[in-house]
């Protein structure tokens, strides 16, 4: 207002009753009603605790035994390698939670600094996550955490790339808001409360201590008796393979189940089959499947140097791993680029993913893989089976067992298409 007002100076009296009119009509327009942006979304509440940083914020709540915690370890070190100026949100267990995974005052105090790093740093995400944040998303978003494997790699895309390149593992925590309001972590509902505004990042109390992974898929499997048949399977597909290609090729049905080359670790959900989903669709062993394979046993054509056919029961359980052996490909260009299916129960949901496309278009020379799976709900258990298939849908037994690679889901039937004949 000031340049308008002493942007030309006049004495006479016209003029100046000229800018004093434009004065007053500017003035009134400024509160017309119809200028004044709308507002957005719902409020968001103020919460004085702003005026505080994260540590001593969570020095004032009743979270005592993770602020305990925080004091023995090496945490404040590990926040500042992450940078000046960077806001951070802590997923704060109550005590009751610490105590039922065993972190007592008593257990704390006799802790080594390290473990309490690695427990620590996988409850902190280096970002700032309010409410406004999870209300805006679909499903559950990836967030990562500041801890790291010191031995595993991962592809990923660096900030400011577009290429992926393998990198340290970053362990993760997939975060939603509940229908309720309360805050889904990896599937599980950690209760509906009020955040803690700091000055340097936010505090969301969760009534469980988070588990990170500590095996991937097959270890997994291999030891849980509810799978012997499966990994059973995979043991002998994979020696029948390794003879017949004598070495030469490398059997990739499966392998993302493991770590790649011992070390990579590829992000995917699994259904996993039970031993009962194999028996009601009439098989009571391995045996009985490599009987089924016998049909069709892959073998190395040394004319054009390839392995011709695969297994039977690799389309048998294609769609166990979200149907990608299905994959469209061309053949001097391949296919697409594979997206991560990290889906935990809450996600789902075909009004989430029922349009996910798993593999991208593959510069246009491929179309695009789009979600082969449909979800459904039955007494209270997630269902899931092939888009269009006439087969009983599969239910969830067990959800959101969390590996290096992501969930694992545990079915009761075999997920399978029309067009499998056995």
């Amino acid at each position: 207002m000031r340049k308008i007002l002493y942007a030309r100076k006049s004495t006479h009296p016209q003029h100046l009753l000229y800018t004093l009119l434009f004065v007053l009509t500017l003035a009134a327009a400024c509160r017309k009603a119809e200028f004044q942006q709308p507002l957005h979304g719902e409020p968001v509440p103020y919460n004085d605790t702003a005026r505080y940083d994260l540590k001593s914020l969570l020095g004032m709540s009743s979270h005592k035994l993770f602020n305990a915690a925080w004091q023995k370890s090496n945490l404040n070190a590990l926040l500042a390698q992450e940078g000046n100026g960077m806001r951070f949100t802590i997923l704060a267990p109550d005590d009751a939670a610490m105590t039922a995974a065993g972190y007592t005052s008593e257990a704390i105090a006799a802790a080594p600094a390290s473990a309490l790093d690695s427990m620590l740093a996988f409850h902190v995400l280096p970002e700032y996550l309010d409410t406004a944040v999870l209300r805006g998303q679909k499903g559950s978003v990836r967030r990562k955490t500041i801890l790291h494997h010191n031995m595993l790699l991962e592809e990923a895309v660096s900030p400011g790339s577009s290429v992926p390149a393998m990198q340290p593992y970053t362990y993760k925590q997939f975060i939603a808001l509940a229908a309720d309001g309360g805050l889904l972590i990896n599937g599980k509902n950690t209760g509906k409360h009020t955040p803690m505004y700091a000055t340097n990042g936010i505090i969301w109390p969760v009534n469980q201590l988070l588990q990170r992974p500590v095996e991937s898929v097959i270890d997994f499997l291999r030891r849980d008796p509810r799978f012997t048949i499966f990994t059973a399977l995979i043991q002998l597909t994979n020696e029948v393979w390794e003879m017949e290609s004598m070495g030469y090729f490398p059997r990739t049905s499966y392998n993302d189940l493991g770590l790649v080359d011992g070390l990579t670790v590829r992000s995917s959900a699994f259904f996993a089959p039970t031993d009962a989903a194999f028996q009601k669709a009439g098989f009571n062993s391995a045996a009985d499947l490599m009987t089924l394979n016998a049909r069709s046993m892959p073998y190395l054509d040394w004319d054009y140097f390839q392995m011709v056919n695969g297994f039977v029961t690799d389309s048998l359980l294609a769609y166990h791993n979200w149907g990608r052996m299905y994959t469209p490909t061309e053949p001097s260009y391949g296919g697409g680029t594979p997206a991560a299916a990290m889906f935990y129960s809450n996600d789902l949901d075909n009004r989430i993913i029922g349009n996910f496309e798993l593999t991208s278009s593959g510069g246009g020379r491929v179309p695009p893989y789009p979600m082969t799976l449909d979800f459904g709900n039955s007494g209270g258990r997630i269902t899931v089976k092939v888009k269009g298939s006439n087969r009983p849908a599969a239910a969830i037994e067990e959800a959101d067992i969390n590996t290096f690679q992501g969930p694992v889901h545990v079915v009761d039937n075999l997920i399978l298409s029309d067009k499998v004949k056995y």
